[in-house]
C-alpha cells in the first residue's frame, strides 16, 4: 500500500526497498513574494513521486570563495519561488513511529531537501519516520525590508523560519497517516539547519516537537532589528544601483533579486575595525513577533530535550581554501585576529593554541580559534544552560580529502548520518571502512528520537549540563570531558566582538 489519506488530502507515494517515500508534498503557500506563508487548507490529491523545487540559491559568485567550489551541491532540484514542499520516508505506514524532521543547512542562502546527501531511507529503516523540508532562503526568506522600503514591503526577515514552523505544523497534523507518532517529534539540522532548530526552540515549541538535534550551529545566528535594517538598506541601495526602482522588488524576476543579493558582502556591516559575527548577512531577526527579546530565556527554560555537538575541525572547510590562511600567512592571520581580540593579548592566545595543538602552523591555529568561536562556544552555552537534559558530542573522523588537509571538517558527518558515505562523491570523504562510523551516528540519533536519550548498545551517554561530559564519535564511541573549556574561557576573556 503506497497511497495515504490524511487531513490535507490523498498522496500516492513510491516504494523504495522496504520503505515508502512521499515526495514534493506542498505544505504551505504565500500570496506575495515576501508574505508570511500559511498552511494549505484545501484538500489535494497528488502523485507524490518527485521531489519539489529548491528555493532560489544565493551562492557567492566566486567559485574559489573559501571552499564554495568544493562544497557546491550540483544535485539540487531546479530553483523556484514555489518551493514550500516536504518529503516523507516511512518503513511502516501502519505504525506509530517517532518522527524526525530534517532542516537542511547552507548558511540560510543555499541548500535544499533534494540533495542526494539527504537520503532518508537509511534512518527510516531504524524505525523512525523521516521528513525533509524546503524553506525560503537568502533575500526571499531572511531579509527585513519594512524599514528599508518605508513600509512598502513589510518582510520581517523571519519568513524562512515561519516556513519551517508551518512545515512542522503540517507534520504534526498529518504524520499519523504516514506511520508517525505526532506526539514524538524530533527536529534536527546541521549548520544553518542547526541555527534554525535552535531558533525554533527559542521561538517557543508550542508542543509541536519534543526534541532537537543541533549539529554544528548555536543560537547566535540572529540579528537585531537595527542590524537587519542596515542590511536591508544595503540590499535596496544595491538593487537601485542595478537600475531598478523599489517598486520593482515585487514584480521583477526572482533571478534579479538573487543577482543583487550576490553582490552584498557581510563585511559591509563592519566598521572596518571589528569582525562581523556571524559571517553572514541574511539572518533571522529579533522582531518581537516570531522571536522575542527574551528568546534566550525561552530557550533555556524550554522542555525540549537537546542533543548537540560539533566536528573536530569545523572551520577548516573555509580556512584551508583561503589563499592566505591556507598558506600560513602569519601577518595576514594576525591582522584578522586583531579585529576579534585585544591586540596585546594575541601572543598569549596564539601561544596557548599552539601548545594545545602541538603545532605552530598559523593556519591551523586560526582554524581552531574560529572553530571554537563559531561552533564550540555557542554549542557549549546551549548545552550547559538548558533546563532539561542535554547531551553533547564531538565528531572526530578525519577526512582523506586533499591528503587529510581538511581534517574533520564542517558537515563531514552528514554522509554517515544519512547512510550515503559509501556512494560518490561522499566515498572519498572518509576512511574506506566507514560502516562503523555511520552506525555510531545513526544509532544514537534514532535512539534519541525514540526515547530522548542517545545511549545505545552498551554505551551510556551522560547528560552534558550536569558534567560537561560528551561522546567522542568515530570508529568507536567513548565518553570524554569537553577538552576545550580552557580555550573557550580564553576566547571569552579577550574577545572584542
Amino acid at each position: 500500500m503506497n497511497s495515504v489519506h490524511c487531513q490535507t488530502g490523498q498522496y500516492e507515494g513510491i516504494q523504495d526497498g522496504d520503505c515508502y517515500k512521499f515526495l514534493g508534498i506542498p505544505y504551505a503557500k504565500y500570496n506575495d513574494r515576501w508574505g508570511k506563508s500559511e498552511l494549505l487548507k484545501n484538500k489535494t490529491k497528488i502523485r507524490a513521486h518527485r521531489i519539489g523545487s529548491a528555493a532560489p540559491q544565493t551562492r557567492p559568485g566566486d567559485e574559489n570563495h573559501s571552499g564554495v567550489g568544493f562544497f557546491l551541491d550540483r544535485s539540487l532540484a531546479k530553483e523556484s519561488e514555489d518551493c514550500l514542499t516536504l518529503n516523507i520516508c516511512s518503513n511502516d505506514i501502519e505504525a506509530s513511529n517517532p518522527v524526525m524532521i530534517w532542516i537542511h543547512g547552507g548558511a540560510l542562502i543555499s541548500g535544499g531537501s533534494s540533495s542526494i546527501m539527504y537520503e532518508l531511507k537509511h534512518l527510516a529503516m531504524r524505525g523512525v519516520v523521516v521528513v525533509s523540508i524546503n524553506y525560503r532562503l537568502g533575500p526571499l526568506g531572511f531579509l527585513r525590508l519594512d524599514d528599508a522600503t518605508n513600509g512598502l514591503i513589510k518582510s520581517s526577515g523571519n519568513e524562512g523560519l515561519i516556513d519551517q514552523r508551518n512545515a512542522i505544523k503540517w507534520v504534526k497534523e498529518n504524520i499519523s497517516s504516514f506511520g508517525g507518532d505526532p506526539n514524538n517529534i524530533t527536529i534536527f539540522g546541521e549548520s544553518a539547519g542547526s541555527w534554525s532548530c535552535n531558533l525554533q526552540i527559542a521561538a517557543g515549541s508550542q508542543g509541536l516537537f519534543n526534541k532537537a538535534i543541533c549539529q554544528s550551529g548555536g543560537l547566535d545566528a540572529v540579528a537585531t532589528e537595527e542590524k537587519a535594517d542596515r542590511w536591508g538598506k544595503l540590499f535596496v541601495n544595491q538593487f537601485q544601483d542595478d537600475g531598478f526602482n523599489i517598486e520593482d522588488l515585487r514584480s521583477c524576476d526572482w533571478q534579479q533579486i538573487i543577482a543583487t543579493a550576490k553582490k552584498l558582502k557581510h563585511s559591509s556591516l563592519s566598521n572596518k575595525k571589528q569582525w562581523v559575527f556571524p559571517e553572514v548577512g541574511f539572518l533571522p531577526v529579533i522582531d518581537n513577533d516570531f522571536i522575542n527579546d527574551d528568546y534566550l530565556k525561552t530557550y533555556n527554560s524550554s522542555n525540549v530535550t537537546l542533543l548537540s555537538g560539533t566536528t573536530l575541525d569545523e572551520y577548516k572547510l573555509w580556512s584551508s581554501f583561503h589563499p592566505s590562511i591556507g598558506n600560513n600567512d602569519k601577518d595576514y592571520i594576525l591582522r584578522r585576529l586583531s579585529k576579534m581580540f585585544q591586540p596585546d593579548k594575541l601572543n598569549e592566545l596564539t601561544s596557548a593554541y599552539e601548545e594545545y595543538l602541538g603545532a605552530d602552523e598559523m593556519g591551523n591555529i586560526y582554524s581552531a580559534i574560529l572553530t571554537d568561536i563559531c561552533f564550540g562556544i555557542p554549542t557549549h552555552k546551549n548545552l550547559v544552560n538548558k533546563k532539561t537534559k542535554s547531551f553533547g558530542y564531538l565528531f572526530s573522523t578525519q577526512s582523506e580529502i586533499l591528503q587529510g588537509k581538511l581534517g574533520c571538517f564542517h558537515a563531514s558527518e552528514l554522509p554517515y548520518i544519512f547512510g550515503v558515505h559509501s556512494k560518490k562523491p561522499y566515498s572519498t570523504w572518509g576512511p574506506k571502512d566507514s560502516e562503523k562510523v555511520s552506525e555510531n551516528l545513526q544509532m544514537p540519533w534514532t535512539s534519541f528520537a525514540h526515547n530522548a536519550n542517545p545511549s545505545f548498545g552498551d554505551f551510556t551517554w551522560k547528560a552534558y549540563n550536569n558534567s560537561s561530559e560528551m561522546a567522542l564519535i568515530g570508529n568507536n564511541v567513548e565518553a570524554i570531558s569537553n577538552p576545550f573549556l580552557e580555550r573557550y574561557a580564553l576566547i571569552e576573556k579577550y574577545k572584542t566582538f
